[in-house]
């Protein structure tokens, strides 16, 4: 059996121009002189998860709008898993009733009755957009700003069958950081135009030419032609005749936000502002003061027994009458660093704060430790820590005496062996978020003089609120900034999108989420691991399972798109990456750029490494002049980019916003210039 696997870049064919039984040119001559068929579409009219399972699966296009159970919820029954490996069956399952609609990440698959010849399909992404293009994905949807917009793919072809790929299967997918929009229907279609071997024609199958209106329809093809013939219409406007398409799809994407919004929202109108009691003057410091206590109450939407660590323990949440359940609150304990009066005395609204989201195995010191407070109290602001979930003493995190404390939080917080909770813990981190703002911009804390080194109350204005977030909080940043418009914009450090890449390319720390997911669904014998890439059909399974936690599909609502009457946000994120693009081992830096494009935040020029999508995208490097750069986002009304550094010799480029001095001076002066103009101002490196 012989696998074609993905290779770098963005068409992956593998080893698909020798074959087994000769080129993809002569292909394999035989004595026969009788003719051979024409290539076709695979295109069974009404898939059964009893007919269409396993290398099956996809002889009916996936995703598509025919494959919805009885309660109109797109339908997973049958989809493949060759070696019956029970975790998969469980992901399986989960799915039941879970989504509106399809990812607007994750992969198209279409197959074929034989090989087809791949210097045929198109030759990056920006070709695809093409009006003569041969793989199209097409906006369809008449309500949509984008009708009729031609979409920037990637593309991988499996020509033969491998453990979980079928033959001739093309796998169309988003852009990584251009997701498709949500609760819009599109079209892939493959025209014609795509040969097969010895350059044979590619024809849509009798039962797809019935779907087209190309032949009568039948009783079997009706259903299938209503439901495809508005996309038909729209294709037809957009200059794809029903002639001119071989094989295609329609299907309409899922809304991943609506959830976190709608809990964000129920947070904000039901749950009372938190206070803060039990302060305590902690550090004197040359630059700051720190001060602790607990606030509360913050709220948890995640039903069941935490850490949520089996499926038997829950961890999703609950909606009722289409309004979510508050399941508990809880205190949190914080520590909150204050700039010197002598040094900066108290402005007159107060103090900017920027609220700090740590990393896995941190706590609500780790701003303290790794000397965040102190680049920003150098600036003039205060900064708070919390705990994240799973940490510290938040109810059902690990002990400290556990020897992996680090890795079993990771393993928590992704949660691969419960897929319901792992949907729901990043974003409950947001929720945390959201509740921990309103300390300063509703309840307008204070530190208490009879606490307060100075012996008067201390203030922060609650008009210049910010966010850090760190590599853990990094990926609960762009939720929050999404969902919340109290607060200006905030630095994301370590921070990525696209599951997929996560699952492929993360490989600290130990143990290695991507690697306990390959052990967890039996993908480490050498044949199945070859074919493991972000194109194969489990990771689009995952994928769709944990879009609503992927910061992918919120970051089009911070800065592009804000919520209601939100301004939009001002972002800098930094990489720390090599000019091959290594560097970052615990956030891939494939993953780090698709956030920053789907942001919109484009790269510093010269940087260390360019990266392509980008450039298919139409987001051109910046260069930063001597008094900075303003404007350059929203129209002129927020300012972000992606700086690029090198990682310091001996450490990981994770850490680049902490230990290369550039990247922490751009930081801190960032966020000073955003308390200082709600436009916000990246400084000159």
């Amino acid at each position: 059996m012989t696998t074609a696997t993905a290779r770098p870049g963005w068409l992956a064919w593998g080893a698909l121009a020798a074959l087994a039984c000769g080129s993809v040119v002569s292909g394999c001559s035989t004595s026969s002189t009788a003719p051979t068929p024409p290539t076709q579409s695979k295109f069974v009219l009404a898939p059964t998860p009893e007919a269409q399972s396993g290398l099956t699966f996809f002889d009916h296009p996936w995703p598509s709008d025919v494959r919805r159970d009885a309660a109109g919820a797109p339908d997973f029954r049958g989809y493949p898993n060759p070696f019956l490996v029970p975790l998969l069956a469980q992901y399986i399952d989960a799915t039941t009733g879970l989504f509106e609609g399809f990812s607007p990440a994750a992969p198209v698959y279409l197959r074929f009755t034989a090989p087809i010849d791949p210097s045929t399909l198109p030759a990056d992404a920006p070709a695809a957009t093409a009006a003569g293009a041969t793989v199209q994905l097409v906006d369809v949807d008449p309500a949509s700003p984008d009708r009729g917009k031609r979409q920037l793919v990637t593309l991988r072809y499996q020509r033969d069958e491998g453990t979980y790929w079928p033959s001739s299967t093309l796998a169309v997918a988003p852009l990584f950081g251009q997701p498709l929009r949500p609760k819009t229907r599109y079209a892939v279609v493959v025209t014609r135009g795509v040969r097969g071997d010895r350059d044979l024609p590619i024809e849509p199958s009798v039962e797809l030419q019935e779907v087209l209106g190309l032949r009568p329809a039948t009783p079997a093809s009706e259903k299938v032609r209503a439901a495809f013939a508005p996309a038909l219409t729209e294709l037809a406007a957009a200059g794809v005749t029903a002639a001119d398409i071989a094989h295609m799809t329609v299907f309409t994407t899922d809304d991943p936000t609506r959830e976190t919004y709608a809990i964000a929202d129920h947070v904000r109108a039901k749950v009372p502002a938190p206070t803060a009691s039990a302060w305590t003057a902690k550090d004197d410091n040359a630059d700051f003061d720190v001060y602790e206590g607990t606030y509360g109450p913050s709220p948890n939407y995640q039903s069941g027994t935490l850490p949520f660590a089996k499926p038997v323990d829950g961890g999703k949440f609950v909606f009722e009458g289409g309004e979510p359940k508050l399941q508990g609150t809880f205190d949190l304990r914080f520590a909150l660093a204050v700039p010197k009066a002598a040094a900066c005395p108290v402005p007159p609204g107060g103090y900017p704060v920027v609220l700090y989201a740590h990393g896995t195995g941190g706590d609500y010191r780790s701003f303290i430790d790794d000397r965040t407070a102190q680049a920003l109290a150098k600036e003039c602001m205060a900064s708070m820590g919390v705990d994240q979930i799973f940490h510290g003493t938040r109810p059902g995190s690990p002990p400290e005496s556990d020897p992996q404390r680090e890795g079993t939080i990771q393993l928590l917080f992704f949660n691969f062996d419960n897929p319901l909770a792992a949907r729901c813990n990043t974003r409950q981190s947001a929720i945390d978020v959201v509740q921990q703002a309103r300390l300063f911009t509703e309840s307008k804390a204070v530190v208490p003089a009879a606490v307060s080194r100075t012996q008067a109350n201390i203030a922060f204005d609650p008009a210049r609120v910010m966010f850090f977030g760190h590599s853990q909080g990094g990926l609960n940043g762009p939720v929050f900034l999404a969902a919340d418009g109290s607060v200006r914009g905030g630095v994301l450090s370590g921070a990525g999108a696209v599951l997929a890449i996560t699952l492929v390319e993360k490989t600290k720390p130990q143990p290695s989420v991507a690697g306990a997911v390959k052990t967890l669904l039996q993908l480490n014998d050498p044949e199945r691991a070859a074919e493991f890439d972000a194109f194969h059909p489990i990771l689009a399974l995952a994928q769709s399972l944990l879009d609503v936690s992927d910061t992918v599909h919120y970051a089009r609502n911070i800065t592009t798109s804000p919520r209601g009457a939100g301004a939009p946000k001002s972002v800098f994120m930094t990489e720390g990456v090599d000019s091959d693009g290594t560097g970052d081992n615990y956030t891939p830096p494939h993953g780090i750029e698709a956030l920053a494009l789907a942001i919109g935040l484009p790269r510093v020029a010269p940087g260390t490494k360019p990266f392509k999508e980008a450039a298919w995208a139409g987001l051109p490097d910046v260069t930063i002049p001597a008094e900075g750069l303003s404007g350059n986002l929203a129209g002129g009304r927020a300012s972000g980019v992606l700086a690029q550094f090198a990682p310091k010799a001996g450490s990981d480029g994770h850490f680049v916003v902490f230990n290369v001095p550039a990247a922490r001076t751009m930081a801190a002066r960032f966020l000073r210039n955003l308390a200082d103009d709600p436009v916000g101002r990246v400084p000159a490196p």
